[in-house]
């Protein structure tokens, strides 16, 4: 059977020590207290600001959330331990673990004047880690261009800030969506209007090609957007692929379960939310906003070359700035009227649900142009 990783909840650095905020802390239920000031200010808004949302169940989303955020945190803790080899700032640790987003870009400018002394290629990318996490969403352009200067196969994505300031003018060809995505999908083996049917058609439905994740083990919406893209033409490669071995367990309840009657990747950006995003993201162009961005500047945006077919990677947040992708759906439509996008996905299924509604409780949207 597949070693199946299990999730980060509660793994903290048990050599620091720390006070989470009082008011915070009597807010979190016992379940869910953990020492860490992310995991701590992510509840303390949650319930200052109930969600609403109707996309995932919400208990999915809190461990999403505490195991992205347990991740963010030791990963910190681990870019001050190295920027400690290299700089004599005795509050290395404290900035770098800090809300503050002062305390963040202070971080920033260190790795930037260190980076060129380290060697080790750990080191290396826990450092550019660091600078992916924080430097866009801080809109910080130094840390950003360097990040760009260090990383550039993988910054040739439009970025956020080009996107905005472009306001939408021609960034790429800009085609009609009253014109048939037929026309353009000659060249490609990807149909996105292929793609986009078959998950309007089947968002209430389950393929039994494929798992399942409808027994209260796992989430289905990366499932249900990678069953989308291959049907839209997208061939198994490298290790985004899925294979059924039997058909005895077609809703796994398990990792067992999982293992014993398919085949995927471990793990698999078939269904992580984390590793669709590193799969696909270099193969994609992506555009990525704010929720106030994007309700305010909908309109132009829905004239950029976004079609059915492509995905939508909704992204939680807390303290202003801290992000990490949560949910995964796919375009299935156009509300020309509104100028707004309509989506398909599962968890909690959507058939030609509005962006502009979705997009209510999340803190930041990422379209990929999927190719």
């Amino acid at each position: 059977m597949q070693n199946r990783k299990k999730p980060l909840f509660g793994v903290i650095c048990s050599l620091l020590i720390f006070s989470a905020p009082a008011y915070a802390s009597e807010k979190i239920p016992d379940s869910k207290k953990a020492e860490n000031p992310y995991v701590t200010q992510y509840f303390f808004e949650k319930f200052a600001h109930p969600n609403k949302t109707d996309l995932v169940d919400p208990v999915v989303e809190d461990q999403i959330a505490i195991d992205a955020l347990t991740s963010y945190y030791n990963a910190d803790v681990k870019v001050a331990g190295i920027l400690a080899l290299y700089d004599k700032d005795a509050n290395l640790l404290k900035k770098a673990t800090s809300l503050n987003k002062e305390d963040k870009i202070q971080v920033m400018h260190i790795i930037k004047k260190v980076y060129p002394s380290v060697t080790d290629l750990e080191n290396q990318q826990a450092l550019k880690g660091f600078l992916k996490r924080y430097a866009q969403n801080i809109n910080e352009k130094e840390s950003v261009n360097f990040l760009k200067e260090i990383n550039p196969k993988e910054n040739q994505n439009i970025s956020i800030n080009e996107v905005n300031k472009a306001e939408g003018a021609n960034i790429r060809e800009i085609k009609s969506k009253e014109v048939s995505e037929e026309t353009f999908s000659i060249a490609s083996s990807y149909n996105g209007t292929a793609a986009a049917d078959w998950a309007y058609n089947h968002y209430n439905t389950y393929d039994s090609a494929f798992p399942a994740f409808n027994a209260g083990y796992g989430s289905d919406c990366t499932n249900f957007v990678s069953q989308a893209l291959w049907h839209g033409g997208k061939t198994m490669a490298d290790n985004w692929y899925s294979y059924k071995k039997n058909s005895t367990y077609l809703s796994p309840a398990s990792a067992a379960e999982l293992d014993y009657s398919w085949t995927l990747a471990d793990p698999s950006p078939w269904i992580s939310k984390d590793e669709f995003n590193d799969y696909w993201r270099p193969k994609s162009t992506v555009h990525g906003y704010s929720k106030d961005y994007y309700v305010s500047n909908h309109t132009s945006i829905y004239n950029l070359s976004i079609y059915k077919g492509d995905v939508l990677v909704f992204h939680n947040g807390t303290a202003g700035f801290v992000t990490w992708p949560t949910h995964v759906m796919i375009i299935s439509g156009y509300d020309s009227t509104n100028k707004d996008f309509l989506l398909a996905g599962h968890s909690n299924n959507r058939q030609a649900y509005p962006l502009l509604t979705a997009i209510s409780n999340y803190a930041y949207i990422e379209f990929f142009e999927i190719p």
